[in-house]
C-alpha cells in the first residue's frame, strides 16, 4: 500500500509540475496494479481534460465516479469535461449532484452556469455564475462566462465590466477581448469591435496589412475562419487588388478547395486565386479575410453591399437547371415558387444545438401550397424529412462538387430558407432572395432586432422572439410564404 501511495504522490507531483507525459505514464502503471484506484482514474481524467481530450477524460472520471460516488470534487470535474465536450444537457444533472455534495465548488458553479449558457437558458447561467463570481471576486474565467451571458442577455455595460475587469488582470488574454468585441459588433459598433477582434487569430512570420499603402509588396489574403466568414469578406479582395496595382503590388487569395472554382472565377483577372496548401505562397505582406473590414475603417454605413460579388458559371447554372427540373417534389403541379430549404448547420460548430432547427419544425413551411421544395441540406441532418410522414423533398446536393456546384442551384431557385450557416452568405453575395431563421442570440453579424442585413440586400431575417422558439419564427416564415406564393400563382396564370 505504501509503495502505491508512493507512486501516486509521485505522479501527481508530475502533474502539478506539468509534466503530462510523465503523469500519464505514472497514473498508468499504478492502473495495471489497481483498476479501480479512484484517485487516479479521477486525476487521470483531469490530466486528459487539461491537454484538450474532453471526451477521453470523460470516460476516465466517470469510471472515478462509479467506484466513490460520494467524493463531490469527480462529479464537478466529470461535469465540467462534458460542457467541455460539448454535451451540456448531459453536464447539467451531474454538475447539480457535484453541488449537492459541495455548494462551495466555485469550479463546478462555473461550469454549471456555462452549460446553462450552452443551452440558452441564460437566467439561469447567469445565476449560477453571479454564486461563482461572489464565492471568488476576480476569477477571470468566471468573470469570463458571466461577461459572455449578460451579453448575451443584451446587459452590454455589465457585460463590459467583466471583460474590463479580466483585461485588467490580463491584458494579452485572447478570448476577454474577442467576447468584448461581439458585444460591440452586434450592437453596430463595427470599428470599435473590428480592434478587438483581431485577437481572434496568431500571427504568420510576415508582417500584417492594415490598410496601408502597399507599394509594389505581394500581398496575401487568406481564410482564418469558416466558410461562410470567406465568402462574406472576400467581397474586399477586389478593393485590395486596386490598391496593390496602383503601387505595382499584387493580391494572392489563398482558400479552400471547396471555394477555388467559384473565387477563381470572379476574382481570378485581378488576383492569383490559389487552393490552400500547408505551407502559404511567397509573399511579403498579409491579411486575414476577416481582418480586412478593419484595414477599410468599415462602418455600418460604409459596408461595401453591390451584389452580386459572386456568380456561377452558366454552363453549371444551364446544367443544374436540368437535373433540379427532374427531381420531383411537394407541391401542386404548376407551383410558381422553387424554394430551398436548409435547417441544420456544421454539428460540431460551438451554437449549433441554438441555430440548427428539427426537422420536424419545418412542416408549417411544408404545408404551404404552390411551392415545390427542395433541399439543399448537407450531412446527417438530410435525413431528417425523410422520416416525416407523408413528406417528400428531393436533395439536390448528392452530385455538389463544391461551393460553384452550390451556387448554380441557388440560381435557379425562387428563394432560399436556411439557417445561418454558409449557404446564406452566398445566397447573399449571389443576391438571391434568401429567408435568414436566426436563433434569439443571433451571431454578432445580424445585429440586433432588425430584419434586414446591411451586408447582404437580398436577405430577409425571421429571429426568434425567444430562446428555442422555432415554431413562432417558422409559423411567421410560413404565413408570408404562403402570401409569397399565392401572388406568384396569380401572376403564372
Amino acid at each position: 500500500m505504501a509503495t502505491l501511495l508512493d507512486a501516486l504522490n509521485a505522479a501527481v507531483n508530475h502533474h502539478m509540475a506539468g509534466h503530462a507525459d510523465a503523469a500519464a505514464d505514472a497514473y498508468r502503471r499504478i492502473l495495471a496494479a489497481d483498476p479501480a484506484q479512484p484517485d487516479t482514474l479521477h486525476l487521470s481524467g483531469v490530466l486528459r481534460a487539461q491537454t484538450g481530450h474532453a471526451a477521453a477524460a470523460v470516460r476516465w472520471i466517470a469510471r472515478a465516479v462509479r467506484v466513490r460516488p460520494a467524493a463531490p470534487a469527480p462529479w464537478g470535474h466529470l461535469g465540467a469535461a462534458l460542457r467541455a465536450a460539448e454535451m451540456p444537457e448531459r453536464a447539467e444533472p451531474v454538475l447539480r449532484r457535484a453541488l449537492a455534495l459541495d455548494p462551495a465548488d466555485g469550479d463546478a458553479l462555473e461550469a454549471q452556469g456555462a452549460s446553462l449558457h450552452a443551452l440558452a437558458r441564460y437566467p439561469d447561467a447567469r445565476r449560477w455564475l453571479e454564486r461563482a463570481a461572489r464565492l471568488r471576486p476576480g476569477h477571470a474565467a468566471t468573470l469570463l462566462n458571466l461577461g459572455t451571458v449578460l451579453r448575451d442577455q443584451r446587459r452590454f455595460d455589465e457585460a463590459e465590466a467583466c471583460f474590463d475587469a479580466v483585461l485588467a488582470r490580463q491584458p494579452s488574454r485572447a478570448d476577454a477581448h474577442l467576447a468584448r468585441a461581439v458585444g460591440r459588433l452586434v450592437r453596430g459598433d463595427l470599428r470599435a469591435g473590428w480592434e478587438g477582434f483581431e485577437h481572434r487569430w496568431q500571427r504568420f512570420a510576415t508582417p500584417p496589412w492594415a490598410g496601408q499603402p502597399p507599394g509594389a509588396a505581394t500581398i496575401l489574403l487568406h481564410m482564418d475562419q469558416g466558410f461562410g466568414d470567406a465568402i462574406q469578406f472576400v467581397r474586399y479582395a477586389p478593393l485590395v487588388a486596386q490598391i496593390a496595382a496602383a503601387g505595382g503590388g499584387r493580391v494572392i487569395l489563398e482558400t479552400h478547395m471547396l471555394l477555388y472554382r467559384l473565387f477563381n472565377r470572379d476574382l481570378g483577372s485581378s488576383i492569383q486565386v490559389l487552393s490552400r496548401g500547408e505551407d502559404p505562397p511567397p509573399h511579403d505582406i498579409h491579411c486575414p479575410l476577416m481582418s480586412l473590414p478593419r484595414a477599410f475603417g468599415t462602418g455600418l454605413p460604409d459596408i461595401p453591399a453591390t451584389v452580386p460579388y459572386l456568380a456561377p458559371d452558366p454552363g453549371d447554372v444551364a446544367r443544374w437547371r436540368d437535373r433540379l427540373d427532374g427531381l420531383d417534389g411537394p407541391g401542386e403541379d404548376g407551383a410558381a415558387l422553387r424554394v430551398g430549404l436548409v435547417w441544420a448547420g456544421n454539428p460540431q460548430h460551438r451554437n449549433d444545438r441554438n441555430r440548427s432547427i428539427p426537422a420536424a419544425a419545418l412542416l408549417p413551411l411544408l404545408m404551404v401550397p404552390g411551392v415545390r421544395f427542395v433541399s439543399l441540406q448537407t450531412g446527417e441532418a438530410a435525413a431528417g424529412l425523410d422520416r416525416l410522414p407523408g413528406v417528400t423533398v428531393p436533395n439536390a446536393m448528392e452530385r455538389v462538387r463544391d461551393f460553384a456546384d452550390t451556387a448554380a442551384i441557388l440560381a435557379n431557385l425562387d428563394l432560399l430558407v436556411t439557417v445561418d450557416t454558409a449557404i446564406a452568405h452566398l445566397a447573399g453575395a449571389m443576391g438571391v432572395p434568401c429567408w435568414l431563421m436566426l436563433p434569439h442570440v443571433p451571431d454578432w453579424r445580424w445585429l440586433l432586432d432588425r430584419a434586414d442585413s446591411p451586408w447582404y440586400p437580398s436577405l430577409r431575417l425571421f429571429r426568434q422572439p425567444r430562446p428555442g422558439d422555432w415554431t413562432t419564427t417558422l409559423g411567421t416564415a410560413a404565413a408570408v410564404l404562403r402570401a409569397q406564393a399565392a401572388r406568384a400563382v396569380r401572376t403564372a396564370r
